[in-house]
């Protein structure tokens, strides 16, 4: 069963779910609603950035320097590089929806608060 987690407002409205052992992330664009984009995050790739950044700010480069280790033992689509970037903001994202983290914007960069919860 899907359950519906929340919504995160970056450029675009991310929709957040929770399906059996992950979540997944949709990416929508306000111009074009029909065409989303979506990633599945483990929850437990989700618990381990959330257990490691606790009480800290960070960046999507800063979470994905943290999977980049466990990012094969955490069976993750991406290992290296900017799409693993990309993947640990909607890491993030996720953790926001669960109000694990707060999100602010500076400039055109977004940090994330993690919650010591």
């Amino acid at each position: 069963m899907i359950k519906f987690v929340g919504q995160v407002k970056l450029r675009n409205r991310r929709r957040v779910y929770y399906q059996e052992n992950f979540y997944r992330v949709e990416q929508v664009n306000p111009n074009r609603e029909q065409v989303t984009y979506s990633y599945d995050i483990p929850d437990k790739a989700v618990e381990y950035l959330h257990n490691k950044l606790k009480g800290y700010k960070v960046t999507k480069e800063d979470a994905s320097t943290v999977l980049k280790p466990v990012a094969k033992n955490l069976n993750l689509p991406y290992t290296y590089g900017w799409k693993l970037d990309y993947y640990a903001q909607e890491t993030l994202i996720v953790l926001v929806a669960l109000g694990k983290a707060r999100l602010s914007q500076e400039g055109r960069g977004y940090f994330y608060t993690i919650a010591y919860s």
